[in-house]
């Protein structure tokens, strides 16, 4: 690929000056990438190539300038050509096209280029801009790109759809204590006037959702990896947590590529694998390519941690690792089928973390992890497809799910199991072979496979894949690989707990408490009595960790008032009771959390308090920084009187920078004072309050927090008035997040008609956002049809 040189656009630009072609031709062009733009351009541009230079001020509150050269080959030239950029006009500070300057206009989020500055085959832009903040997600003191699934456009002018691929050549102007990865391997770092300017190798073909550089005031470890080294960039600033965790984050990274290659025959497709630990980070992770983005505290796990944080860790590391290969060497043509690159991720995932973990039960795993998040989809009014219609990227985040994330894996394992685990793997790997470092599509797939068996694949994908709900031909299944769909249950089917295998008795929890949402089938009061008669006998940490879940449900939502008062004592003594038995840490860690989160009689927050204080304490348990944090918030909720003071004392003891941040940015929705709260929830209206979206959500709980629903369900309206601009200005899973969170305890007949009445109120309500809210306020429909 062709190097470009800066020196020499400016110079064209300084030519240029005098030479400033007329505006360009207004086209049909609407907001976002449509469809229809997409494949317009997908038949007319090729071998695409950007290099990119952005200057990166030390201070937040100035602009990072930056300056792009776009290359690329144009098979027709009779029409203006889209780039994609959500900008104002001031923005864009120059623009040239083939060595002609023009006016630097954004219409409609693009920039138009006309068609007497282009001709068929190779073009050449360059512009100079002002990139945006909100995808760049600057902080204090560091940055990360997150451009999925269309927002490289509100950073850079670009052709922002995934089957545009191209090489990408970075520079950034740095403070000079910052550190930064990025895609490709560095190749130099220049130092002047206390700056630094690290120059990128060229990329790879890859989408511009991919391209990701993470830069800041980051530690950086690296390992020996394939005679090149891995590199991870944190912020911890506890070492004994770092020392304890780096062995088994660097080991998985390796372990996952390694078993990739055998399974899919491809060897690792780019020239090397980093990744960064970013505090509060929106996902679990991102795939960029050769620079994985981490939540920080999902890798850096406390001590003593559950087996369900140890699973998810591993989980975590092999879905990322697995899209190098699945979404980022081949990708979906159109974010509708974004979901193939997920679902590949997590099947793959779930089958390389089990000889990590021999001790685990993974079929139980894959069970109680996929399945009661799909559930609550597919029963819901709101309940989507697995592939869905998308006309404009611009609502493509709407696509992710529990769908995608938790039905489709149980999908694909009904499909090796019609395929065969062989035929099913030869057909990924030609997969593989045919679309590498391009693009593919659902039923591309589907005609590989099709080929390796007599079935009627399409007729199968039909039902699976493109329709709503549970399959009505995969409920009566006994095999567990198959099994999918409530099946009924009665309360008495519990008195064959002890003889069930742990996989029956996680079915019987799935069911059973689907019966209790059916209404009439189980009672909720003596259902929640008889998890709590199973409790501190239960072995299995999984079916634990499921119990206790379903007992917080039950206990913050689904039982009436005076039931809920009758089962109280008996909750907070069964884990108490539990607590005392308990000689295993995680299992220890995991019923502490609950407990807190769960506790209600003063005698029981007393003794919390204690042990917040550091007067009392729990034999096995070692509370970390984040653990004396959310304790704290959680009795500053339970706790009013004392709201003040234990935040304002926690706030003094915090060691970790990020920990404090979060913490002082928490603290009006941990108030006892209503006025204060009502300010802050005030204040989301504005999306720079809403920046960091994981805090925001924390105080969303904190908000609508089960004791103080009452008050809160004066925020519902608002919350659903600002739902559009949310999608608008926020990252793929914040909506959804949104709503469950705002929705998630407001049961009353009032909460509900507020939503009801919303939703009644716009009939021409964007359709996938109605989806979502549909879904959210299900569980609460239920609970309110339940109370009453």
């Amino acid at each position: 690929m062709p190097k470009f040189c800066f020196t020499l656009v400016l110079v064209l630009f300084m030519m240029a000056c005098s030479r400033t072609t007329a505006p360009p031709e207004s086209g049909p062009v609407e907001p976002g990438v449509s469809l229809a733009l997409a494949e317009e351009r997908a038949q007319r541009v090729s071998d695409v190539s950007y290099l990119v230079h952005l200057a990166v001020p030390e201070a937040v509150s100035e602009a990072v300038a930056g300056r792009m050269e776009i290359r690329f080959n144009l098979a027709t030239a009779e029409e203006p050509l889209a780039l994609d950029f959500r900008a104002a006009s001031e923005a864009l500070h120059s623009l040239q096209v083939n060595g002609a300057a023009l006016p630097t206009a954004v219409e409609a989020e693009h920039v138009l280029l006309p068609t007497n500055t282009l001709h068929i085959g190779e073009n050449n832009v360059a512009l100079q801009f002002t990139a945006g903040d909100s995808a760049l997600n600057r902080n204090p003191d560091y940055l990360y790109t997150l451009f999925v699934p269309d927002r490289a456009r509100t950073a850079l002018p670009v052709f922002d759809q995934p089957d545009l691929k191209a090489s990408w050549e970075l520079s950034l102007d740095l403070p000079a204590a910052w550190e930064a990865i990025a895609n490709t391997p560095r190749l130099s770092v220049s130092e002047a006037d206390g700056r630094r300017v690290h120059r990128f190798a060229a990329s790879e073909p890859i989408s511009s959702y991919l391209f990701g550089f993470v830069a800041g005031r980051f530690q950086s470890v690296t390992r020996g990896w394939r005679g090149q080294g891995m590199t991870m960039l944190h912020r911890e600033t506890d070492p004994e947590k770092l020392a304890r965790n780096l062995d088994d984050i660097f080991r998985q990274h390796r372990e996952a590529v390694a078993w990739l290659e055998d399974y899919t025959g491809v060897p690792f497709p780019f020239e090397k694998l980093d990744f960064a630990l970013i505090p509060a980070f929106q996902y679990g992770g991102m795939e960029h390519v050769g620079a994985i983005q981490y939540r920080a505290e999902l890798l850096l796990l406390d001590e003593n941690p559950t087996d369900d944080e140890r699973l998810r860790r591993a989980s975590l590391i092999a879905h990322e690792v697995a899209h190098m290969w699945f979404g980022n060497l081949v990708t979906m043509r159109w974010f509708n089928d974004v979901w193939t690159k997920e679902v590949f991720a997590n099947f793959m995932a779930a089958k390389m973390v089990n000889p990590l973990f021999p001790e685990i039960d993974h079929e139980l795993n894959f069970l109680l992890r996929h399945y009661p998040a799909a559930y609550a989809v597919d029963r819901s009014a709101g309940a989507n497809p697995i592939r869905q219609a998308l006309g404009n990227l611009n609502e493509a985040g709407q696509m992710y799910g529990p769908i995608i994330y938790n039905k489709a894996p149980i999908m694909m394992r009904q499909l090796e199991s019609l395929l065969g685990a062989d035929a099913l793997r030869e057909g990924l790997a030609a997969y593989l072979e045919r679309f590498a470092y391009a693009n593919a599509t659902w039923p591309a797939l589907v005609e590989i496979l099709d080929q390796k068996t007599p079935l009627d694949l399409a007729a199968w994908s039909d039902t699976w894949v493109h329709s709503p709900g549970f399959p009505p031909d995969s409920r009566q299944a006994e095999d567990t690989a198959l099994f999918y769909g409530p099946q009924a249950a009665q309360l008495e089917d519990m008195a064959r707990w002890p003889q069930l295998s742990p996989v029956a008795r996680g079915r019987l929890l799935l069911n059973l408490f689907e019966g209790v949402l059916q209404g009439g089938a189980v009672a909720p009061e003596a259902y929640a009595r008889e998890l709590l008669s199973r409790l501190t006998a239960e072995p299995n940490q999984l079916l634990l960790s499921q119990m206790l879940d379903q007992l917080a449900v039950l206990q913050q939502l689904l039982l009436a008032d005076p039931a809920r008062e009758r089962v109280q004592p008996d909750l907070e003594a069964t884990l108490w009771q539990a607590l005392a038995q308990s000689t295993d840490a995680g299992r220890t860690r995991l019923l502490f959390d609950n407990l807190t989160q769960l506790a209600r009689q003063p005698e029981t927050l007393q003794r919390l308090h204690a042990i917040w204080r550091g007067e009392d304490s729990i034999s096995g348990l070692a509370l970390a920084e984040r653990d004396r944090i959310r304790l704290a918030e959680r009795l500053a909720v339970a706790m009013p009187e004392r709201a003040s003071a234990l935040i304002t004392q926690q706030l003094a003891q915090v060691e970790n920078p990020d920990n404090r941040r979060r913490l002082r940015f928490l603290a009006p929705a941990l108030s006892a004072d209503a006025t204060e709260r009502d300010a802050f929830f005030a204040s989301l209206a504005d999306p720079a309050n809403r920046a960091t979206e994981n805090w925001v959500l924390d105080a969303l709980g904190y908000l609508h927090h089960p004791l103080r629903i009452a008050h809160a369900e004066r925020y519902l309206e608002p919350s659903l008035e600002w739902l559009q601009d949310i999608q608008v200005t926020g990252d793929i899973f914040f909506p959804s997040a949104w709503l469950n969170t705002t929705l998630r305890y407001h049961h009353t007949p009032e909460a509900i008609a507020t939503v009801q009445g919303f939703l009644q109120a716009r009939p021409a309500y964007n359709a996938q956002l109605r989806m979502k809210i549909l879904q959210a306020v299900d569980l609460p429909q239920r609970a309110m049809q339940l109370r009453e």
